[in-house]
């Protein structure tokens, strides 16, 4: 893979979930906590556990992320997840050990694939390359959701 290339992809990811790596962002607030770590940090389980507008809890959102990076982990080490989309939205409500849990496994999730996109050298896969490449859009949209929810709270 091109080194620009990779460094694109590699920023934009990190820039959804850890904030701006500089002075500037591509799609975010450039304040500190703008990312979906530091989205989610400060919320309680209660706040994560509130049904929205279109009765998706914030909750539910970090574990469709969770879920879907542990997808893509399994297929960045060579791997075929089995496993029903659906189930991804399956944890609504959270107690506070629950909430807890959830965001330092969201977080194992993005670091174990943050390594193994640095570690990636090609893409001989044009699916591999689009499934890396979709991650950006889908935590930005789910990052705009979270804070929309929220900002309720």
């Amino acid at each position: 893979m091109p080194d620009a290339f990779k460094g694109a992809l590699l920023e934009l990811f990190s820039e959804a979930y850890t904030g701006p790596n500089h002075a500037y962002t591509w799609f975010i607030d450039n304040k500190p906590g703008s990312g979906l770590f530091g989205t989610l940090a400060p919320l309680s389980a209660e706040a994560a556990s509130e049904e929205g507008p279109s009765g998706a809890t914030i909750a539910a959102h970090a574990e469709h992320l969770r879920w879907s990076l542990a997808h893509a982990n399994a297929f960045a080490r060579g791997e075929v997840p089995e496993g029903d989309w659906s189930e991804s939205w399956s944890v609504r409500t959270v107690d506070a050990e629950t909430w807890d849990n959830l965001r330092a496994e969201l977080r194992r999730e993005y670091d174990t694939l943050l390594a193994a996109m640095n570690r990636l050298e090609g893409f001989s896969d044009p699916q591999l390359l689009k499934g890396m490449l979709a991650l950006v859009p889908h935590a930005a949209y789910h990052l705009g959701a979270v804070r929309q929810l929220a900002l309720t709270k």
